[in-house]
Formats: structure tokens, sequence, C-alpha cells
């Protein structure tokens, strides 16, 4: 992956790390994910993927979380 390009959170391939740029999300879950921790620039790691990518685990700040493949395709990272 080229150091610039921008990828979703859904395009991040497993065992690989990120930074966050942008959250293309609004409301609750957006206030949401800040509270967790998904703040422009930080680290952000894809564990594991379910089969059929309808779902991920991501490492953020310590903490394992959960994302459904449609709110992670409205995430922006930054490899």
């Amino acid at each position: 992956m080229e150091q610039n390009t921008v990828l979703t959170l859904a395009q991040l391939p497993e065992n690989r790390s990120a930074r966050i740029s942008a959250l293309r999300l609004s409301g609750g879950m957006r206030r949401r994910l800040r509270e967790l921790g998904f703040i422009a620039g930080t680290r952000i790691i894809c564990l594991h993927r379910v089969s059929g990518g309808a779902a991920a685990a991501y490492l953020v700040r310590g903490t394992v979380i959960a994302l459904r493949r449609n709110d992670a395709e409205r995430i922006e990272v930054l490899p």
C-alpha cells in the first residue's frame, strides 16, 4: 500500500495498521466511536475479519472493538 493512499477501514487487511483520518458517520454512531477513541491520528489495527466480511475486530487505544462492514466503510484511514 502506498503511504498517502486513503482507504476505508473496511479495506484494511488483517494484521495491518493505519491511522484514522476521518469519520464519515453522523449522530450517535459518530459520537460513540469518538468516545471509544476513533479520533483522527489514532493508530488502529485490523485483528480479524469474520468469514464473508460482514464484520471485523479492530484494536484501538488498547481496546478491541468489533464493527460492521457498513460502518467500517465510512471510516477513512491512512496506512
